[in-house]
């Protein structure tokens, strides 16, 4: 497999251009593509992966090293701490530059609201820092080549990493085999499980948290993320179980909030969405993207059964909630592995959702777009104003001749305030709106 590796761009932080981005994420988040990558060679998807990100650290440190408690006192550059033991910040007044490597399970790190801050603000880098502090890894990190179990973080605030917060992905390149399916009858590979975020702030990263495939029993509770530069959460491909509850995102900036791929049997509650540019929860499901590029997971779980309830979404910009945001999104050839590459327009499929009890305020976008039945919209309240379109319905890129993807689509006793009418478009006759 060809590795590889990310130098810190030489150029004033106050310009952090496409293809450095694309260069850090490439592996990570489908979407972004750049000449370079064009140049390298495929992925050999079916070698197995290897994890060597903590070769890269300038500086190890093991979490056994530091007996009691850790403070700032203890690292004054950025270092990797190697979680074999659980670690706590001596005070909240700490500000440690670590990023937290989780190698090992059953392992926990507790902040005591002290913060890991890797020194990118908002705009620029501060005056005075270390060159050495100048890092492009995340607060916290899971290794991505094992499945790791019983993994909390809580009681911190994580900033300025110019990457994740946390980083929890997984790597299946070997074992899902070149064409990155699941095989007829074999159980679903295995993810992260049993992690627990809890009372953490996470402010001016790329990405606030992510979540690799197959990710299982994850409790993401009164967090807070701001100004993520991509997306705050991202759920990947056969996660399940994921609840995302009592939190709060704002000012995310080039994609929406909260990005359900492929994950089922989950729930955003009693959560706060604030200034959102491009949005705040999309769900779809992925047509298994940068095909040849990174190795691809072909989705054999579409986003179903998930729960959105209790939600507040305020200038959401783009939409509040999209359900089946891909439908009809048309791929280039080489670009989409469920079409087998070639160019055309996927279908997108999310069924079996409850969107309900959330109030969206909006001035521009929809508040509601719904593009895949069956799926229930119920009990909500939408005061839309101005440019606000206070829900749409239809098949998105498709035309009417696709109408039958709306079928069992419920949208009932929803109070809406609102100028404008909704759009609707292409409905089946098997689609019911009562209000």
């Amino acid at each position: 497999m060809k590795k590889f590796v990310l130098q810190t761009a030489k150029r004033p932080t106050t310009a952090r251009p496409r293809y450095v981005f694309c260069l850090l994420m490439i592996s990570l988040i489908s979407g972004c593509i750049s000449h370079s990558h064009a140049e390298r060679d495929p992925i050999d998807c079916s070698l197995p992966h290897v994890d060597q990100r903590l070769s890269q650290c300038k500086m190890v440190r093991r979490a056994s090293e530091f007996s009691g408690c850790l403070s700032t006192a203890d690292i004054s550059e950025h270092s990797c701490l190697l979680m074999d033991a659980d670690v706590s910040f001596c005070s909240a007044n700490d500000s440690l530059p670590i990023t937290a490597f989780f190698d090992q399970n059953q392992r926990t790190l507790d902040c005591a609201g002290g913060a890991i801050d890797h020194g990118w603000g908002r705009v620029s880098l501060p005056q005075g820092i270390a060159t050495t502090q100048r890092t492009r890894m995340p607060a916290v990190r899971l290794i991505n080549d094992q499945s790791l179990s019983d993994i909390t973080v809580r009681n911190c605030t994580l900033r300025g990493t110019n990457h994740m917060g946390i980083e929890a992905t997984r790597f299946f390149g070997g074992e899902l085999g070149p064409d990155g399916k699941v095989g007829a009858g074999e159980a679903l590979p295995v993810g992260h499980q049993k992690l627990r975020f809890e009372n953490l702030v996470i402010e001016d990263t790329i990405t606030g948290i992510y979540l690799g495939n197959y990710s299982h029993d994850v409790d993401i509770h009164q967090v807070s993320i701001d100004n993520t530069q991509r997306i705050a959460i991202y759920s990947e491909a056969g996660s399940h179980d994921v609840r995302i509850r009592q939190s709060l995102i704002s000012n995310n900036q080039s994609r929406e909030a909260i990005a359900i791929d492929s994950t089922y049997d989950s729930e955003v509650s009693d959560t706060l969405f604030v200034n959102n540019r491009e949005g705040g929860i999309n769900v779809y499901q992925n047509c298994g993207e940068l095909k040849g590029i990174v190795c691809p997971v072909i989705r054999s779980t579409p986003p179903n059964n998930n729960r959105i309830i209790g939600n507040r979404f305020v200038n959401t910009g783009v939409s509040g909630v999209q359900i089946a945001s891909r439908q009809g999104r048309r791929h280039r050839s080489g670009w989409c592995a469920t079409l087998d590459g070639r160019s055309g327009k996927f279908t997108d499929t999310a069924e079996g959702n409850l969107v309900a009890d959330n109030t969206f305020v909006c001035h521009e976008g929809t508040s509601l777009v719904i593009q895949d039945g069956p799926n229930t919209i119920r009990d909500n309240t939408v005061v839309a104003r101005q440019r606000c379109v206070p829900y749409e319905v239809s098949t998105g890129g498709h035309g009417r001749s696709k109408r039958h993807l709306l079928d069992g689509l419920q949208l009932l006793n929803n109070r809406i305030d609102t100028a404008r009418p909704p759009r609707l478009r292409n409905l089946s006759d098997e689609v019911t709106i009562r209000q």
